[in-house]
């Protein structure tokens, strides 16, 4: 017996297949100009090296990109564009079928256009890649699969999100803004909500890393990996999947509730709609303090100012949108402004007393078990590279909690500081891991000028000198292939090192002077002697022609030769390069 039930309707599949047929084959072009016809105009080219594209998202990244997060989108708004327009949409549902059954078939519909352009692209990159050597020794078939599935993946998940989006709205250009909101509101709020608290809690410290930020949206963590494959950890992927997989059931759940005279409405939900006004209420909010405590530097009349005018403009704005009228100055339609403002003045004077003892947190000796002091960029920098910069020595640990105590009782002193006047402060961050395993993290702008005497116990100790970025490059585990001495003298000429036991011990010179570096020489430098340049050999990048060297590009870090690096200045003496690199007596002709 026939089943009178179906997922999807064959009839439908098709009808959209024909109508909507040429997204399919601008897909297919897109893609074939992106990564197969690029493969084979790379091969053409004079001087090329291979070994940059170590996979197929390195070749045309942000081309590939930008048809990622258009096409499918695109796709999106086209198949459930009938609902948007009350004409089509009761045309649609006087058809005898389910709704269900709908909405699957259009979403099989939409996935057959975006899907066959990227398996069809695929087979004809793997016969581009065997045709030539030097990709074909780089990119393995693994590699190609990686792609596809990726690309598969991000193009289900934007399809499914642009789909889910279009049930909440009845209007088509609203849905595409809706979708691009969507795609970017995690890292706007996170970052406006982070950057509001630095200035309302004194030594805020987010939680989250520029790096981890970026992540929160799809589009700048596609374009920030640049290719590397390798990125996209078995998690992310499996929570993208889930998250398709939720979109999905979350959009057929929205169709089977829509109602259908919501077309050409913005928001097809009456309960979504203060959801949408005081988000963008709070967004404006947000944005409006941001803006004032910058431009105001940190003056609190002004950022409530902002706030206020912030919050007015978003409320404002969204009474608009969604009543599609300018005309809505009236007192009743404020009425949920004055609410929404009593609330957040609740909220905003119980951060500002710090009820939660946030500011004034400071943990005990026996509760810490590690530490690290320094700047935030360096830390993160070295845990992408698994260095570890926290100490555990408890004189150390002392030393940071008596700074950290200080800070805390100066509080005042450093809000009032200004930064333009005083040129020496360092933007520290203290992080306590604890016994427990939890972590406690604080970020200050400290003034070194009237905190030199507490600071200088804590910087002028070994520990916080291995975290400098000087001293972390120099333990670089690469071999230095040579090192380059440039005086800070117009007209003299640099000398280089290049045997290996002088570029050791000039190596092991230059670390015993980062390491007896004190307080007065690493923020009240004098004018430098010079500058040493440390290079590596980058000896894996493959060329197409044999005449230049596998060695022609290298890697180098730059280390200022400061006037107070003796080692380095005896070790040049000791070998007889100093008088090279310094002036003389002989060296001068005039002195007027």
């Amino acid at each position: 017996m026939k089943s009178k039930k179906s997922f999807f309707k064959p009839i439908v599949v098709k009808q959209d297949l024909r109508q909507h047929g040429w997204i399919c084959i601008v897909y297919f072009i897109l893609l074939l100009f992106a990564l197969p016809l690029e493969m084979l105009q790379l091969a053409d080219r004079e001087y090329i090296i291979f070994s940059d594209y170590k996979n197929y998202f390195m070749i045309n990244t942000e081309i590939q990109a930008i048809i990622l997060f258009s096409i499918p989108i695109a796709c999106g708004l086209l198949i459930f564009r009938y609902l948007q327009t009350e004409a089509s949409v009761d045309t649609a549902h006087s058809l005898p079928i389910r709704r269900e059954t709908l909405y699957v078939s259009h979403i099989i519909s939409g996935l057959l256009l975006l899907l066959i352009p990227i398996l069809l692209t695929s087979c004809i990159t793997f016969f581009v890649t065997t045709t030539i050597d030097e990709f074909s020794g780089i990119l393995s078939i693994s590699e190609l699969v990686s792609w596809t599935l990726l690309y598969i993946l991000f193009t289900c998940f934007l399809f499914v999100l642009t789909s889910s989006v279009g049930m909440i709205t009845g209007m088509t250009t609203v849905q595409a803004i809706f979708t691009y909101i969507f795609l970017f509101l995690p890292i706007g709020l996170v970052s406006m909500i982070t950057y509001n608290l630095t200035f309302l809690l004194f030594g805020f410290s987010p939680a989250f890393t520029e790096e981890a930020l970026l992540n929160l949206s799809p589009f700048h963590r596609f374009i920030g990996t640049y290719g590397v494959i390798n990125t996209y950890s078995s998690l992310e992927i499996i929570l993208y999947l889930l998250l398709t997989i939720l979109l999905f059931f979350i959009g057929l759940g929205f169709y089977k509730a829509r109602q259908l005279e919501k077309a050409t409405e913005v928001i097809a939900f009456p309960f979504l709609k203060p959801i949408f006004k005081y988000g963008v209420t709070f967004c404006g909010m947000a944005l409006g303090g941001s803006y004032f405590s910058i431009s105001a530097t940190l003056n609190w009349n002004w950022i409530i100012f902002g706030y206020i005018v912030g919050a007015l403009i978003g409320y404002t704005a969204a009474e608009m949108i969604l009543q599609k009228t300018w005309r809505i100055f009236k007192l009743k339609a404020f009425t949920g402004f004055v609410i929404y403002s009593v609330i957040f003045i609740i909220i905003l004077l119980g951060i500002r007393a710090d009820l939660f003892h946030y500011e004034n947190k400071l943990p005990k000796m026996d509760q810490i078990s590690e530490v690290y002091f320094g700047d935030k960029w360096t830390l993160q920098e070295a845990d992408r590279n698994d260095q570890q910069l926290f100490s555990d020595s408890k004189l150390y640990i002392q030393d940071i909690r008596n700074l950290h105590e200080h800070i805390i009782d100066e509080r005042e002193l450093i809000e009032n500081t200004s930064y333009i006047e005083n040129m020496h402060y360092m933007q520290g961050m203290i992080i306590y891991k604890l016994k427990n395993g939890s972590t406690i993290s604080r970020e200050y702008q400290i003034p070194i000028d009237q905190m030199k005497k507490i600071l200088k116990p804590v910087m002028d100790a070994e520990d916080y000198k291995k975290t400098l970025p000087d001293y972390i490059q120099l333990k670089r585990e690469e071999d230095i292939s040579s090192i380059q001495i440039s005086p800070n003298v117009p007209g003299f000429n640099a000398i280089t090192i290049s045997k290996k036991e002088d570029i050791e011990s000039f190596k092991k010179a230059i670390e015993a002077d980062i390491l007896s570096q004190t307080l007065d020489s690493m923020y009240y430098p004098t004018s430098r002697w010079g500058t040493i340049e440390l290079s590596y050999d980058s000896s894996d990048a493959t060329f197409n022609i044999e005449q230049i060297p596998s060695n022609y590009f290298t890697e180098s870090i730059n280390v200022e030769w400061k006037k107070s690096y003796s080692n380095i200045s005896n070790w040049l003496e000791q070998h007889n390069y100093l008088e090279d690199l310094t002036v003389s007596e002989k060296d001068i002709n005039r002195i007027e």
